[in-house]
């Protein structure tokens, strides 16, 4: 990632801190301490924590019981607000496979450097909450959706493959199925499952999403 705490000519430094600041925590996984994100970025733990304190007064930032960072409700309503379009296309699709599977469904585009997590779908089944909150980030050489995503920004190293798979790279203890979504603009974009490890048929997972995906490029057509 490119250093955002040297702010451009007439920039804000501040700002510039702050944005990185944001970027650390949304990409770290596990999540960051106070202290830590204060080594990262080079400053004095006091000054971290007053940074992470407007953060999290402006609900871009949120802290675990632990005392981990997280990015907050408001990065999540930002990224939603992002592609609109998409979300409304996206969504009906994502809830019917949710639904028939009995799986967690997303939405991952990427958005420069990372993969986001733009929308998500728990079935009506669900016992437990496995979904990535929008606006999660990771790296695109990690897990199912991200690999897909890395298949479509850098074909020649990374030659596109129908599906990809991942286990434990994401979310500790939880598998997850990606296929590529092949939207108009030519943004990268993947749809992909969660699901705790159980007898499941892999080949019907792909075909839905496949299916899936289609109908999703055909609405933003």
């Amino acid at each position: 990632m490119a250093n955002l705490t040297q702010a451009g000519e007439g920039g804000s430094q501040t700002l510039a801190r702050g944005l990185t600041a944001l970027t650390l925590i949304g990409e770290a996984d596990p999540p960051l301490s106070v202290a830590q994100l204060a080594a990262q970025l080079g400053i004095h733990r006091s000054m971290a924590y007053r940074l992470v304190k407007t953060l999290e007064q402006q609900g871009f930032v949120e802290r675990t019981p632990a005392g981990e960072l997280e990015v907050g409700i408001r990065v999540a309503a930002l990224a939603r607000s992002v592609a609109r379009d998409l979300q409304g296309a996206a969504t009906p699709v994502l809830t019917e496979v949710a639904n028939a599977l009995d799986v967690t469904t997303f939405l991952v585009v990427y958005d420069g450097e990372a993969a986001v997590t733009l929308i998500n779908v728990e079935p009506l089944r669900a016992e437990t909450t496995l979904a990535q909150r929008p606006g999660s980030r990771h790296s695109i050489d990690r897990g199912a959706p991200g690999r897909v995503i890395r298949s479509q920004v850098r074909p020649v190293d990374y030659p596109p493959q129908p599906y990809e798979v991942s286990h434990d790279e994401i979310i500790p203890g939880i598998e997850s199925i990606a296929v590529p979504v092949k939207l108009g603009d030519g943004r990268p974009a993947a749809i992909a499952v969660l699901y705790v490890p159980r007898p499941l048929d892999e080949a019907k997972i792909v075909a839905a999403l496949t299916r899936a995906a289609a109908q999703i490029a055909d609405a933003m057509r």
